[in-house]
């Protein structure tokens, strides 16, 4: 430790420096251990040109920190003063982890690595999911040669991991490391369709193998000709699950389309149990069996069959277990529709696909999703009306009279609310609109009167739904939310089981309700 002592002009006169002190040590902040031999720190000549004047030995002492107590100082005044400390040290710990600690969505194939203490003649890796095992070293521990380890890691797992250097012919022969930790991926990607873009060899059908040219398969993966200068593309990138792409898969009878994995995938690995893809329907879609195949294995869509007419993204998660083939060379995975014993029978329709993935266990979903159509409804007041669209969820939705809006005060209104019931289990819900919004208004009133909800109302007990996100195709609104603040959270509904009516009045023009979700959290 090299030590500059007080330096002021009149340090000679009035000695503010420190003389005799007392220097401790501790590896943990908690543990002091005394440095002999501590030599009397030198008075400061108070000139401009001072270089340090005191060194202290440590003598090769395992310190973390460092306290000086001052015992005497070189003046009379009850005051004491230093200019600066430098400490040396011979960085003898693991250091500079790669990946660093606390970073997320860590590769679970990935290499571990660090920068190794000087003089560490080898390195005792400690790694588990268990935070006190690292801590206390009963975890697994793995002696290597190199700054460098790798294992096969889980999907969805955060580890903590830490790097004792050893040098058997020193004292201490080992030093213990720092605790890091990171965080693996939630989940294997199969195909997120992100990679998919207009040019060959990268369009979506260059890599799906779907029917086209074959008279006994239906199916066609992407938009065949899409509009280039207008910015279309042989992917969707306007209805997207995650990300910004999902795919379109067309079918018309008896479809299948297939995705080869080359080279062969092992999903026996990483503690994966559940293959996880996410579906979005069209309400003009022909009703037909979904299924998936894996190495030709089939399983069968278990949910509602009508879930594929319905325009929501909806998960679907399967139990590998269920195709009963060896999962440690999966060579194809297939998604198809209809009856392959009967492939003249069935309509058409499109399905979007979206982040098929392997996981460790099936995301959780709503244990119960209610889906309402806007037009089912028990009351409705002009300037609110009933509106004909083939592409609106049932055909129908429910708007205002064009240019119609009040950006005033809350309801009620003389005029213009509907009033749509729905049947729950009872619960605690949240809720969602499937909207137009054309123009530039957006937001609405909205009301539950016997619901409990956890967020502020208007004085007047409607919900003040704000920011929805506009365009004037059929999309999905966020979970309504009270002003919708940034960062405010989704509006909570408490309801008992049976049958409540929803009210939305209209406030910015144009708003078009097509259908309204209400998923159970609670």
């Amino acid at each position: 430790m090299w030590v500059w002592n007080s330096n002021t002009e009149f340090e000679s006169l009035i000695g503010f420096g420190l003389k005799d002190v007392t220097i401790e040590y501790s590896a943990n902040g908690t543990d002091w251990t005394e440095l002999g031999g501590v030599p009397e720190f030198a008075q400061a000549p108070g000139t401009s040109d001072y270089a340090h004047d005191t060194t202290v030995d440590f003598s090769g002492a395992a310190a973390k920190y460092v306290k000086i107590t001052a015992n005497s100082h070189w003046g009379s005044l009850a005051q004491y003063s230093l200019s600066e400390v430098r400490l040396f040290y011979i960085p003898v710990q693991a250091r500079e982890p790669s990946p660093d600690t606390g970073a997320t969505d860590v590769d679970v194939d990935v290499v571990l690595g660090w920068r190794a203490g000087r003089e560490a003649g080898k390195h005792d890796v400690y790694l588990s999911s268990d935070e006190q095992a690292v801590r206390d070293g009963t975890a697994p521990v793995n002696t290597v040669t190199e700054a460098s380890y790798s294992t096969p890691l889980d999907v969805d797992s955060t580890y903590y991991w830490r790097v004792d250097e050893v040098n058997d012919v020193e004292i201490p022969t080992t030093w213990q490391g720092e605790i890091w930790s990171f965080t693996t991926p939630e989940s294997l990607v199969v195909d997120d369709f992100e990679d998919y873009n207009n040019w060959e060899p990268d369009r979506i059908f260059d890599t799906w193998i779907d029917g086209w040219g074959i008279t006994t398969n239906g199916a066609e993966v992407g938009y065949a000709n899409p509009d280039f200068l207008a910015g279309e593309h042989h992917v969707e990138t306007t209805t997207v699950y995650g990300g910004e792409q999902s795919g379109p898969i067309f079918y018309d009878k008896f479809s299948e389309v297939e995705l080869p994995l080359s080279p062969a995938q092992d999903w026996t690995e990483h503690g994966v149990t559940t293959l996880v893809l996410y579906f979005h329907g069209d309400p003009s879609n022909s009703v037909e069996q979904m299924y998936v195949k894996v190495n030709g294995s089939k399983v069968v869509y278990d949910g509602d069959p009508f879930d594929i007419t319905k325009p929501i993204w909806k998960q679907w998660s399967i139990d590998l277990a269920l195709f009963g083939v060896d999962l440690q060379s999966v060579t194809k995975l297939s998604i198809g529709f209809g009856d392959e014993a009967n492939i003249t029978a069935g309509g058409p329709g499109v399905v979007l696909i979206d982040e098929i993935v392997l996981a460790a266990s099936a995301p959780a979903v709503p244990s119960e999703e209610v889906w309402v159509e806007a037009e089912a409804n028990n009351s409705i007041t002009a300037p609110m009306m009933i509106y004909n669209d083939p592409d609106a969820s049932g055909g129908q939705y429910v708007s205002t009279e064009t240019g119609t809006a009040d950006e005033g005060t809350a309801p009620p209104y003389p005029n213009g609310t509907v009033s749509i019931p729905f049947t729950v289990e009872g619960g605690t819900y949240t809720a969602r609109f499937r909207i137009g919004f054309p123009g530039s208004d957006d937001s609405c009133w909205v009301r539950i009167q016997d619901a409990t909800i956890t967020s502020p109302v208007h004085s007047s007990g409607w919900i003040h739904f704000n920011d929805i996100p506009t365009g004037d195709y059929w999309h999905w609104s966020q979970e309504v939310k009270s002003e919708d603040e940034s960062g405010e959270p989704p509006v909570e509904f408490t309801l008992s089981a049976g049958t409540h009516n929803l009210e939305i009045s209209y406030r910015g023009a144009d708003l078009r309700i097509d259908a309204i979700v209400f998923s159970k959290i609670d």
